[in-house]
């Protein structure tokens, strides 16, 4: 039986996504064509913002939104491959 590791929607079910949560955004669609490919000025908004440092709560206060609100737009990005997860003790 071979080992597959879990796509990506699950991975995304199975990061508990906090205020301190960070991400960064996967080089591959650093393009004007992938950014433009995002449904909601939000959206493009929140991904340009995130650089693997900025936490969630972070990128909120920047654009003046609930951490919330940035975590469910992360989790999408997440599920659309624009994001990874960046682990804590990740510097």
């Amino acid at each position: 039986m071979q080992d597959q590791s879990p796509t990506l929607p699950m991975i995304a079910q199975h990061i508990h996504i906090t205020e301190q949560t960070r991400f960064r955004r996967i080089l591959a669609k650093v393009n004007t064509v992938s950014i433009d490919q995002l449904d909601y000025r939000r959206e493009r908004q929140v991904y340009l913002l995130t650089n693997g440092k900025r936490t969630i709560a972070q990128i909120a206060s920047l654009l003046a939104i609930q951490p919330v609100e940035v975590a469910h737009i992360m989790k999408r990005l997440l599920e659309q491959e624009y994001v990874e997860y960046v682990p804590y003790n990740t510097e």
